[in-house]
């Protein structure tokens, strides 16, 4: 049906965007060049290497702009190269990485006769090749698609995570006790907060945001985009999925468990922690596990709070900017360019994966406990 097509639809995509063209170009390195240690001087030198190497190869063309058949960033792939491999002056052949436009030609799609036909005369010349992808999941956002990757957006996701779990899954676990076995049953405070919780896991996440926006960044004054402050958001979100994961785990406790340990003795706080809560547990995890699910695929809230912004770093600490799978495949598919379209594929295949290997983990946890209960 319609969903096995969206699938087939994605999978094509992302299949394109594992590839990237790159052109064989000569490059004449001096004995000076070698010794430069400043960077500014090697990046002009390196740009002006470029210049002359595209000058010699494409010499009787009408080609003679570096941003018309190279990356904007092919000067640093240079620059790596002096650093790592040259030692000696002399002329070195050098894979770099083709501009967008060549590399969306090359994968079949026909946007221009006339770059196409300069890709057929650098095929005929063996200066044209596919190699595997690996900025894809070593970088982050670029604005040059063929330099762009999921890293810093799959960073930021984790961390947006790990400050999110920190947060609710504490409250939300001892508040969910506090719940079934603390507070009196059938009594209006709690009927009232029971029915709070399930109201609030139906708010629309936007309001999650304002939210967000409001306190942390409106008053609090925390630095927008950064994941501590999309954790923290998304932990309102989480926070009464938990609480009636829960709920419903210590619900489904035999009560046969529990009067046994009464019997001999044991005091409820003690039944609760070594009786209830090792047999509630897979429940609670694969509660857990689901609002995990749930916040991963969010972005709204996270657009509130300023995390669609073009980040080009990836984030070392939970205060740097940063942004997140679901709003990284938003702004990508937003695009024009087709090569951002099939970026935005391969980070809805990294999504699926997550949630895939999220549910494999669950699955595991939860038979693993069961077998030890039981």
């Amino acid at each position: 049906g319609c969903p096995v097509c969206i699938l087939l639809s994605i999978l094509v995509n992302s299949y394109s965007a594992l590839t990237v063209t790159k052109i064989l170009l000569p490059v004449e390195i001096s004995a000076d060049l070698t010794l430069t240690n400043n960077p500014s001087d090697l990046r002009y030198k390196s740009i002006g290497l470029l210049n002359d190497s595209l000058r010699k190869v494409f010499k009787g063309t009408d080609f003679k702009d570096s941003d018309e058949i190279l990356s904007r960033n092919s000067y640093k792939e240079l620059e790596n190269f002096f650093c790592k491999k040259v030692k000696d002056s002399g002329e070195y052949e050098i894979w770099f990485t083709a501009s967008s436009i060549i590399n969306s030609i090359n994968k079949d799609k026909h946007l221009n006769d006339r770059y196409a036909k300069l890709l057929d005369w650098l095929k005929e010349k063996r200066r044209v090749k596919k190699f595997f992808n690996k900025s894809l999941f070593l970088k982050s956002d670029s604005r040059e698609p063929e330099n762009a990757g999921i890293l810093g957006a799959f960073i930021g996701s984790l961390m947006t995570i790990i400050v999110c779990l920190a947060l609710a899954l504490p409250i939300g676990i001892m508040s969910g006790i506090c719940l079934y076995e603390f507070m009196p049953k059938n009594r209006l405070m709690t009927n009232i907060v029971e029915i709070s919780m399930n109201n609030l896991a139906a708010v629309p996440s936007i309001i999650f945001g304002v939210v967000g926006l409001a306190l942390y960044l409106g008053i609090f004054g925390l630095p927008r985009s950064s994941p501590l402050v999309g954790g923290m958001t998304l932990s309102f979100m989480m926070l009464p999925n938990i609480i009636i994961a829960t709920k419903n785990a210590f619900a489904n406790v035999p009560i046969r468990i529990k009067d046994a340990a009464f019997a001999l003795g044991a005091p409820h706080i003690k039944v609760i922690l070594d009786h209830s809560l090792p047999i509630a547990l897979p429940r609670i995890i694969h509660g857990t596990v689901l609002a995990i699910a749930r916040i991963l695929g969010e972005s709204s809230p996270l657009l509130m709070i300023g995390m669609v912004a073009f980040i080009a770093d990836t984030p070392t600490s939970f205060f740097d900017p940063a942004t997140v799978l679901p709003v990284q495949i938003y702004i990508w598919s937003s695009s024009l360019e087709i090569a951002f379209i099939e970026l935005a594929a391969i980070a809805i295949i990294a999504l699926l994966l997550v949630l895939f290997a999220l549910n494999l983990v669950v699955n595991f946890v939860k038979k693993k406990f069961e077998f030890s209960n039981f």
